[in-house]
């Protein structure tokens, strides 16, 4: 079974567990899940419903309309990239949950590249869930807390975190949560911004502070704090991913090259771009 009580350790019944969603207040505690009118479920407590639903108005990142754009060009290719390479180590129909996966955008992406595979998605968005199950067919969304994601232990084959280590407060229990829901050498494939990258290595240069990419985000890690967040929670680090972006000023080419030369000398796992992609596989032999 996909869906999971962790609170009573037992499968969900997913015609008798649930309720509809008006009658969500009501049967809260009773019912385990809300059933949206257009097909979805949802897994929020009826407080938090309103609270979390950032894009009740619109997309505040913006990618819906930018979607084109070379960032986001290049969160998709890199993905997709990792995505593939995990799914050619595993047997069979591969399971993959996108965590925050906002309106779908790039699931959608993903489902395009890899139609054999099952794709779920889930946010914490009832709004963004909305807009994903209406426009992206073909994918299982759910709106949910990733820290309480309600998937049965082990289902799935690769968790993709695309751009959400940035907004949580508390990455090293999230990974607690991804291990859970991993199969065995299971995937998790995660992409955030670098807080070193280029741009704020030049201000630590000059004596300036470093600067986040959004007033959204929670903080931002050096590539090696994430390399140490993967190690901690009992994930295998295969690999560390990005492609350059190309840069305009011929002086900013020169810097960049000196300064991956030198990272190159040091034998260090760090990147200068904007975004840094990791591929990591679940340590098996772990005692939780």
């Amino acid at each position: 079974m996909k869906y999971y009580d962790h609170n009573n350790n037992r499968p969900l019944n997913l015609e008798l567990d649930g309720c509809a969603l008006a009658d969500w207040d009501q049967l809260y505690g009773k019912a385990l899940f809300a059933r949206h009118p257009k097909g979805f479920n949802i897994f929020l407590s009826p407080d938090k419903i309103g609270a979390s639903d950032e894009y009740s108005i619109s997309d505040p990142y913006g990618i819906e309309k930018n979607i084109a754009n070379e960032f986001h060009r290049r969160r998709i290719e890199l993905t997709i990239d990792l995505v593939r390479e995990a799914v050619s180590m595993i047997q069979g129909c591969p399971k993959i949950l996108d965590l925050g996966c906002g309106q779908g955008h790039i699931t959608g992406k993903m489902r395009q590249a890899l139609n054999s595979a099952e794709f779920t998605g889930l946010d914490y968005s009832i709004s963004a869930i909305d807009y994903a199950h209406e426009h992206y067919p073909g994918i299982d969304f759910t709106t949910g807390d990733a820290y309480e994601s309600p998937y049965s232990p082990e289902y799935f084959d690769v968790v993709v975190c695309n751009n959400l280590w940035e907004h949580v407060p508390d990455p090293l229990f999230l990974l607690s949560r991804i291990y859970r829901i991993l199969k065995p050498g299971g995937f998790i494939i995660l992409s955030t911004p670098s807080r070193y990258r280029l741009h704020n290595l030049f201000r630590v240069l000059i004596g300036k502070p470093v600067v986040f990419m959004s007033e959204h985000h929670v903080t931002e890690y050096s590539v090696g704090q994430v390399i140490e967040q993967l190690r901690h929670g009992h994930f295998h680090l295969r690999k560390v991913h990005s492609k350059p972006i190309q840069l305009s000023r011929i002086r900013a080419k020169l810097a960049r090259r000196l300064i991956t030369m030198m990272i190159s000398l040091v034998g260090s796992h760090h990147q200068l771009e904007s975004t840094v992609f990791y591929l990591a596989q679940k340590i098996n032999d772990v005692t939780e």
